[in-house]
């Protein structure tokens, strides 16, 4: 039996997930996020309508981010000890690709993601 994916569209944005893993549609080409993180994201970003402008913002974003060798993104790994060493419950700086999940809140410049 061939496993199937699961048709996790939203709003204007069209998407399937196989085995945990989300393949968005997007202007720029196909786009492979964990399906957790876009079910999440489907949650919290502006409106079901917007989604695909705001993906589409948080994913340029990320791109120039990595580009920047100023930017550094630490290991989850880490960034949990660090959270749990010094009782954060904030995180600065990243997209809402890329933001750690264990954080109660995160914040990228005067924006809370």
């Amino acid at each position: 039996m061939d496993p199937e994916s699961l048709d996790t569209s939203f709003g204007g944005l069209t998407a399937s997930t196989f085995q945990g893993v989300a393949t968005l549609i997007t202007p720029a080409g196909p786009f492979k996020m964990e399906g957790a993180r876009l079910h999440l994201l489907s949650k919290v970003f502006s409106s079901p309508e917007d989604i695909k402008t705001d993906l589409n913002r948080e994913r340029l974003l990320q791109e120039t981010m990595d580009k920047d060798t100023n930017c550094r993104s630490f290991a989850w790994k880490v960034l949990r000890q660090a959270k749990l060493a010094v009782g954060a419950t904030t995180y600065i700086g990243d997209t809402a690709l890329t933001a750690p999940p264990f954080f109660d809140n995160v914040v990228r410049g005067n924006s809370t993601i």
